[in-house]
């Protein structure tokens, strides 16, 4: 390489990688969607889909439905993914509910007392671990006598409702070990129907931790729409049923055509092409994106989302793996300038790195501009320096590793649930909510952001499954460097092992924290358009993401065929269940 002056200089050695190439293809994706836009649709659908939520609308209205009837139908309508259209009838019945002390009806009934208290607990309404009194069996150490071993129905909702604790309820973390012991030494004795339910849940992510929208999928693959049971044995409803099958078609098709708008902003940046080591992961992205924001109406917040997190997963590769020390410092001092034109230190940057950082400036100045335009109010201080927070964050990390410093755990965290780079993708969500100013994160008197609670409890969560997913890989590659299961095993002297426990741990204890925050905090969580649920939908994606692998930097064909059900594969309404093309 020849410098400006005529004399040489070396080029610098920089790390090899082997990521996996991007797997879809752009312009497949793009021809798919205007043929879709050229042939004619069916009209109908939309006349269909009032019609099915009027039908669905009226089962709130039937006053003589017993009450566990009342709650499968509330419990069907989120599984299904269509509660956010019945948002004011369900916030209605659960505080009627809720004042009347509804449980106090339920007698025996643990499945249905279980799945009120989850209810009531997932959309932000007070519910005492007292309404499982009945089931202790007066054990006061902490038994639960009071159930019968063979109610397994009861027992997978216990479970399930246990991951909606808040911390120090010990009562539901012995429900929850109570749950696994006891499912696990009935399943022998179970018919192969209902092993398989119980094997499902206790290997899948819990309810609560895993992100609504899959959830929904999975719901429908396993509908049947003619007197078929749920997991729940409880007969779906067949109105339910097709309103969530239409829906789900018609949302999908608004989450398909907003990808391919954003396909045409990925291409003019043209990042894979000037940082072609890096990862182009931008349809994960967005399905990222669509599992935190689903709403056909939450469309801004989507497609912010999507492309802040595609330059996000690029940037991580410059600071990880691509860029000098140097190069990193003179990177992180300019987006601390956030100007158009390069200082003197910064001209030398290679032009990929030029080309990061024109990408990064103009789309969040841009996504500035709109909020200003939309909302009135001028959020680029903030997008600046959060930039400039996560940079300075990334700059520790890449020093960390240059000097072979290893933090403790407690300091890698403390600086890793910034490098999740969960505040900074919140934080240009946030404004396309619709958010009082007094709830925004704000700079503070000592000039940093002023995050919420939430914010850090969601990205902290983010930090830990990301690391639960990628030590091991990044062992095996001979990647010896800072991650919180590393940092945890230098602490103590702990085996991998061990430290892997005492992060899930530290997860679960996070989660508790979360729920808390969201439940006690005065948000409102009976909103799917509110900044906690947001929050909590990110923690929800990514512990889908890194569940069983890394879906970013190594999609397995599952996770891939995940992404295609999400986006690309409508489901078909046949006589007797609903399925996926293909």
């Amino acid at each position: 390489m020849v410098r400006a002056d005529g004399r040489s200089q070396l080029m610098p050695q920089r790390r090899s990688t082997n990521y996996q190439p991007n797997s879809w293809d752009y312009d497949s994706i793009c021809s798919l969607r205007l043929e879709e836009d050229q042939s004619s649709q069916d009209d109908k659908e939309p006349s269909k889909h009032e019609s099915l939520k009027n039908r669905v609308r009226q089962l709130f209205l039937d006053k003589k439905e017993k009450l566990p009837t009342r709650l499968r139908i509330m419990d069907q309508l989120q599984s299904f993914g269509v509660a956010y259209h019945f948002e004011e009838e369900i916030k209605t019945t659960l505080v009627s509910m809720h004042v009347e002390h509804a449980y106090h009806h339920l007698k025996n009934d643990l499945s249905s007392t279980a799945l009120l208290f989850r209810l009531l607990r997932g959309n932000g309404l007070h519910a005492s671990t007292d309404m499982f009194d009945a089931f202790i069996g007066g054990d006061k150490r902490g038994g639960f006598g009071g159930i019968n071993p063979e109610d397994i129905d009861g027992i997978i909702e216990l479970y399930q409702a246990s991951y909606l604790a808040f911390p120090d309820e010990t009562m539901l973390d012995r429900a929850r070990a109570f749950s696994i012991e006891t499912l696990t030494q009935m399943m022998p004795l179970m018919v192969p129907k209902q092993r398989e339910i119980v094997e499902g849940v206790l290997l899948d992510l819990p309810l609560h931790w895993g992100a609504p929208r899959l959830h929904a999928i999975r719901s429908l693959k396993r509908g049947r729409k003619n007197n078929i049971n749920d997991d729940n044995n409880c007969s779906i409803n067949p109105s339910i049923l097709e309103l969530a099958t239409v829906d789900f078609n018609l949302v999908q098709s608004v989450h398909r055509a907003e990808l391919v708008k954003i396909m045409m902003w990925w291409k003019e940046t043209a990042l894979s092409e000037k940082l072609p080591s890096g990862r182009d992961r931008l349809v994960e992205c967005f399905f990222g994106a669509a599992c935190i924001a689903p709403e056909p109406r939450l469309a801004a917040c989507r497609e912010v989302l999507a492309k802040i997190g595609s330059l996000l997963v690029h940037l991580d590769d410059v600071y990880d793996v691509y860029g000098t020390l140097d190069e990193l410092k003179a990177f992180t001092d300019a987006i601390g300038r956030w100007d158009n034109a390069f200082a003197a230190g910064e001209a030398a940057l290679p032009e990929s790195m030029k080309a990061m950082y024109a990408a990064i400036w103009t789309t969040s100045t841009s996504a500035a501009d709109r909020v200003m335009k939309d909302k009135g109010y001028n959020v680029l201080p903030l997008y600046r320096k959060a930039w400039h927070e996560l940079c300075k964050a990334f700059l520790v990390e890449a020093q960390w590793k240059y000097h072979s410093y290893w933090p403790r755990s407690d300091e890698y965290l403390d600086n890793g649930w910034t490098t999740s780079t969960g505040p900074l993708l919140l934080l240009h969500a946030f404004p396309t909510l619709n958010l009082n100013l007094n709830e925004a994160p704000n700079i503070g008197g000592d000039g940093s952001i002023d995050y919420p609670r939430l914010v850090e409890l969601s990205s902290t969560i983010f930090r830990l499954c990301n690391d639960c997913s990628t030590h091991k890989a990044d062992s095996e590659e001979g990647d010896d460097e800072p991650s919180s299961i590393a940092c945890y095993m230098r602490d103590i002297g702990a085996s991998e092992e061990d430290a892997r426990g005492a992060v899930q741990n530290t997860i679960a204890e996070n989660w508790k924290e979360l729920n808390n925050e969201a439940c006690t905090g005065g948000w409102n969580l009976s909103s799917p358009y509110s900044m906690a649920n947001i929050c909590i939908n990110l923690a929800r994606i990514f512990h889908d993401i890194y569940h069983n692998g890394d879906s970013i930097t190594s999609p397995t064909d599952s996770k891939k065929q995940l992404v295609k059900d999400l986006i690309f594969i409508p489901i078909v309404i046949c006589d007797t269940e609903p399925q996926h093309e293909g």
